[in-house]
């Protein structure tokens, strides 16, 4: 029964045995091979992030998205095998790197926002998935492969369906899930084959650090999966969520980096980030025996400076605590596209306001419903845009 409300009401659940149980409460889910322990106090989530790998270790946590992302993904894998495969790919999203993407991603949102009609509503996250795939293919490849989007959309999309991913929670992947992986597969392994030995891609990069042709694929795979799912998870949310409130200022850039937090606090994407325990881990009154999973909760966390949407929380001193903010996660797994991730949504936050208004479909906003790993809006962040 928690595995199924855990995919159906999650964050429902989650408040729920905060409410009646207090903290830390654990959960058990079919797919899991221990129990999980979820905290959302601040000093306890930064002991979780700061704990030696030794001590608490994160791959294994992950290990139910082995199927997709293969067991060399940076997702999956621990220790010093972790940290090299994250340092060979962090490169092309910090510094100087990330900044020259900053044009494109504008040109990719204005082309997207040239499809919108003025009062017709649309499904958000469809449109966002498309515009940030499309994205993340120009990083990795250096250029746009239709056929190999279709594929990886298909395959994610199995895990959108409720009773699919309920089942799949229940009795694994099932083979309808494992022909679309196979597909990806085969279009992930053509472009590896005929991948140039030079160039700035990210293909490009790992390739010349000596990776068999299945590490690549992982890398691949989880880099094209994770650097789209997810901002276009949280692009969906902040569009449902500027359409309820109008008033939100997006006059510049500190402006929508305050709103893209905010979207971030109260809509996040991840609902937890877990680690294993390697031996005996002390959790305020309690012992956990090693073998367990203790994970910061980041939903409600993030609760803890209120529920209502208010975007000016980060323009002054009244900021979140750190560890009451962690839509990214934290420590050495981290999120590796974070910084990536806040510009794509600043780009494409900044091309929709400069051309339309966004009202609602409905009143009521949408819940928080779980596509596989990702929180998105229920009714797919249903908004109609207005030229301004």
């Amino acid at each position: 029964m928690q595995t199924v409300e855990w995919v159906v009401r999650p964050t429902a659940l989650l408040r729920r045995a905060q409410a009646r149980y207090g903290e830390p409460f654990t959960l058990r889910t079919a797919w899991s091979d221990a129990p999980l322990v979820l905290v959302s106090d601040p000093e306890e989530i930064r002991r979780i992030y700061t704990a030696p790998g030794d001590v608490l270790q994160a791959g294994d946590s992950s290990a139910f998205l082995e199927p997709f992302v293969g067991r060399h993904s940076v997702l999956i894998l621990n220790g010093d095998e972790h940290l090299r495969q994250r340092r060979l790919v962090l490169p092309p999203f910090h510094g100087e790197a990330l900044r020259r993407w900053t044009q494109t991603i504008a040109e990719i949102a204005h082309a997207e926002l040239d499809t919108w009609v003025p009062a017709r509503p649309i499904r958000a996250l469809e449109r966002m998935q498309a515009l940030t795939l499309e994205v993340i293919q120009r990083v990795i490849f250096g250029s746009r492969d239709p056929e190999l989007r279709n594929a990886l959309r298909d395959a994610l999309d199995l895990t959108g369906s409720m009773p699919r991913l309920v089942a799949m929670s229940l009795l694994g992947p099932g083979r309808r899930f494992t022909r679309a992986v196979e597909r990806v597969d085969a279009l992930v392994y053509a472009r590896i084959d005929a991948a140039a030995a030079d160039g700035d891609s990210i293909l490009a990069l790992l390739a010349a650090s000596g990776a068999t042709r299945d590490e690549l694929r992982d890398q691949l795979v989880t880099l094209l999966a994770a650097g789209h799912e997810t901002t276009a998870t949280a692009l969906a949310w902040a569009l449902e969520r500027l359409a309820r409130h109008p008033e939100t200022d997006l006059s510049d850039d500190a402006h929508i980096d305050a709103a893209v937090k905010e979207v971030l606090r109260t809509r996040p994407v991840l609902s937890i980030t877990a680690r294993k325990t390697l031996q005996p881990y002390e959790l305020r009154q309690y012992t956990l025996p090693p073998g367990v999973y203790v994970a910061a909760c980041l939903y409600l966390a993030h609760r803890r400076a209120g529920t209502a949407f208010d975007p000016t929380r980060f323009l002054d001193d009244q900021a979140p605590d750190p560890y009451t903010f962690i839509p990214f996660g934290g420590g050495t797994r981290r999120c590796l596209g974070a910084a990536f991730a806040a510009l794509e949504m600043r780009e494409v936050l900044r091309a929709v306001s400069q051309r339309f208004t966004l009202t609602p479909d409905r009143p009521a906003g949408e819940r928080m419903r779980r596509r596989s790993v990702t929180l998105a809006p229920s009714r797919g962040g249903s908004i109609i845009p207005h030229t301004r």
